[in-house]
């Protein structure tokens, strides 16, 4: 059974859903509401606002002219490195309102997590933040939170968009013959910007978060140029995955995308890498964005935690 805070978060979304607006909007003020609501949208439980221990952590550093942040829990080990893609559909998300999830983060994996804050659309189109991914991710493998030197290990996750921006990132890496994480992880990725998974219809009843015709309109914010919406570095589940590390993929059984999640994980396996799909029963969109009030969403997060963990 659902907790009662999970109850309330899929209430509160379903509320919103329901007021909708009959309001035209240009493409300007969508993504100003888009973000907006980034911040407000984690108090919709109880209204309770995450906060940081105290003996965590929090600096912010460029890495190579990309503002990032490590964000260490009590404990983590600075030479285990792990880079976080926050989400936000590429044109919101900021390192203030995921903070505390990359808090979680660490605590879980015992990790210093390095916080990517890539350029947004559509200031910024494809392939601006993957660009900044792969900066920030080469440059942390030779710094770390004391300052320049190689860590023990390196590690790879993403939300959402920054699901995306994660498998993209690792087909470029690969692409590039540039050094890849010891293991990978996603929430609720986006892989597919065609549309094709057959959850963006059959699941649209159950996700009070995201409206799957919506997806045209964030392609066309955030690819500008004659980029296919099946480039896969774009929709990473059209591209090759041979050679990827072992991968870990949560999505939630209340959500559009979860056959995104569910089909990329099923390339990776044709292409012999070690891949997992998990199904969270009961979940919308990225729980794990409520990790610091509702248990299920912290669940998942430990999970994918113990999941990178156990890689290194």
């Amino acid at each position: 059974m659902a907790s009662p805070q999970l109850q309330k978060l899929i209430a509160a979304f379903e509320a919103r859903a329901r007021e909708g607006t009959d309001e035209t909007l240009s493409d300007a003020e969508i993504v100003a509401l888009y973000r907006s609501g980034t911040d407000d949208e984690l108090l919709l439980v109880d209204g309770i606002a995450p906060t940081l221990s105290p003996d965590t952590t929090v600096t912010s550093v460029l890495a190579e002219g990309v503002p990032c942040e490590w964000v260490i829990a009590a404990g983590a080990d600075a030479n285990r490195r792990l880079l976080f893609i926050h989400g936000g559909g590429w044109i919101a998300g900021t390192l203030n309102s995921y903070r505390h999830q990359f808090e979680a983060m660490s605590r879980a994996t015992g990790m210093a997590v390095l916080a990517v804050d890539y350029r947004l659309a559509p200031e910024h189109p494809y392939p601006a933040g993957l660009d900044d991914c792969v900066t920030a991710w080469m440059w942390m493998l030779n710094h770390g939170p004391n300052g320049e030197g190689a860590g023990k290990t390196a590690h790879l996750v993403g939300d959402s968009a920054g699901g995306n921006l994660t498998f993209a990132l690792l087909l470029r890496l690969r692409d590039e013959g540039k050094p890849l994480p010891v293991a990978a992880a996603a929430f609720a990725p986006a892989t597919d910007f065609t549309c094709a998974s057959p959850s963006m219809t059959e699941r649209q009843h159950l996700d009070p978060f995201i409206q799957a015709d919506n997806i045209d309109w964030i392609f066309s914010q955030y690819v500008q140029d004659d980029t296919p919406p099946t480039h896969p570095y774009v929709s990473p589940v059209f591209g090759d995955l041979t050679g990827l590390p072992p991968i870990l993929v949560h999505s939630g059984e209340r959500e559009v995308l979860h056959d995104d999640g569910l089909r990329i994980v099923q390339a990776a396996k044709q292409a012999g890498v070690d891949a997992t799909f998990k199904t969270l029963p009961g979940l919308i969109h990225t729980t794990e964005y409520w990790c610091h009030v509702v248990p299920e969403g912290l669940q998942s997060l430990n999970e994918v935690g113990a999941f990178l963990k156990s890689h290194g």
